[in-house]
């Protein structure tokens, strides 16, 4: 993750020219990796010297040595270790990456781990600042998230040494893999400022022409760059790991804001709207109670008045009626009879009006209610109905 971030910063372009030495013990599988990188079928399986290929990859130009793998320290010829010296002469001025070649499941014994230590650093110990892992398996065989992570502790002091430098390299699958491994080895050349390993007897020749004094500042600037280096990669991953619990920090913050602007928002407008139409409903009823106490206080005061002036009118109707009635029927017995019939139904006439007011009367006295349908905004919660007594002398005066 620092290597894509170092490339960022720098922001250089690939080199047009990218040369590459593969190293690791015999059978690891750099001959695999040398044909699927460049792309050739036929190549040699394992030799004892080293081999020289390029060609082009992704638009540019790479060279890749092969050389000759290694069993154990005690083991190795001196042909062995020279052809291993002789690997970065062969792409001069020098590579920009060593790939270490190491089988993913590899158990990488306390003897293979002295051995590839022993066999990189006849290059010098400045190889390991231009040495990258490529764990290597088939494409076929998939590796499981623990198999890599155990792979990785068993591989823990290795990886100290170049940097935590790796790759996992699938064989089969060379498409997406060799871009994703060229991208790798561009960032870590950008890590090194576009360096690239000078082989030890240049460095040595360069030394010998170099005074002691200003090869000791030089050691010193090399030392001075890589502390600056380690510091940097430190102080970048105390920004990360800063920078994530900002972030947690600020989503935690941002939920307690959410949670607090849920308990000061207006209430719900449904509810709200229930309780304006009970308010309406409740102003509907006594606007209906008022209407009909109005309506019966008018009915009450046109029969108070039909009354008033009723009464005296129908009087005089009666008694001329029965005037009428009681001169036809005393008609029959000549004039006098007509004469006595007419007092006669007078009087029953009067009689008979008064008798009727009576009832009437009486049947007024008895007290009424009116029913309203639907409850009154007092008693709306408790679904009662609301009565309203008729008053017994309302008129006009009222």
């Amino acid at each position: 993750m620092a290597s894509e971030r170092t490339q960022k910063i720098y922001g250089s372009p690939p080199q047009s020219e990218l040369r590459l030495v593969l190293l690791g013990r015999i059978g690891a599988g750099k001959s695999t990796v040398f044909k699927t990188i460049l792309g050739r079928d036929k190549f040699r399986s394992e030799g004892v010297t080293c081999v020289k290929k390029q060609g082009e990859v992704a638009g540019r130009t790479v060279i890749i040595v092969d050389t000759p793998g290694w069993d154990s320290v005690k083991h190795t010829s001196k042909h062995i270790q020279e052809e291993i010296k002789n690997s970065v002469i062969l792409c001069p001025p020098g590579p920009h990456a060593l790939l270490l070649v190491v089988p993913m499941g590899d158990q990488l014994s306390s003897s293979a781990r002295k051995a590839i230590q022993y066999h990189i650093e006849l290059l010098s110990v400045r190889a390991w600042k231009y040495t990258m892992v490529l764990f290597v398996s088939d494409a076929e065989e998939k590796c499981t998230y623990n198999e890599q992570n155990q792979m990785l502790e068993r591989a823990n002091s290795i990886l100290v040494k170049c940097g935590e430098r790796h790759f996992h390299f699938e064989v089969g699958n060379s498409t997406t893999q060799v871009t994703e491994l060229l991208k790798k080895i561009d960032a870590m050349v950008a890590e090194n400022y576009e360096d690239f390993f000078i082989p030890q007897v240049y460095y040595e020749l360069l030394e010998s022409k170099i005074p002691r004094e200003v090869t000791e500042l030089i050691r010193m600037s090399e030392d001075r760059v890589s502390r600056l280096e380690q510091r940097y990669k430190r102080e970048l991953k105390e920004k990360d790991e800063q920078l994530s619990k900002y972030r947690e920090a600020e989503k935690a913050t941002e939920m307690l804001k959410r949670t607090d602007s849920s308990k000061l928002l207006p209430p719900d407008m449904n509810t709200e709207t229930q309780d304006r139409t009970g308010m309406q409903k409740g102003k509907t009823d006594q606007q209906t109670v008022a209407l009909q106490a109005i309506k019966q206080g008018y009915r009450e005061e046109a029969l108070s008045v039909v009354q008033h002036y009723v009464k005296p009118l129908m009087v005089i109707i009666t008694s001329v009626l029965g005037a009428l009635i009681g001169a036809v029927a005393g008609a029959q017995h000549g004039t006098l009879g007509a004469c006595v019939g007419i007092p006669v139904g007078i009087v029953v006439a009067v009689l008979g009006s008064y008798a009727v007011r009576g009832a009437a009367t009486a049947a007024r006295d008895v007290p009424g209610t009116v029913s309203v349908k639907g409850p009154a905004v007092q008693n709306r919660d408790e679904g009662k109905p609301f009565y309203i007594s008729s008053p017994s002398g309302f008129n006009k005066d009222q």
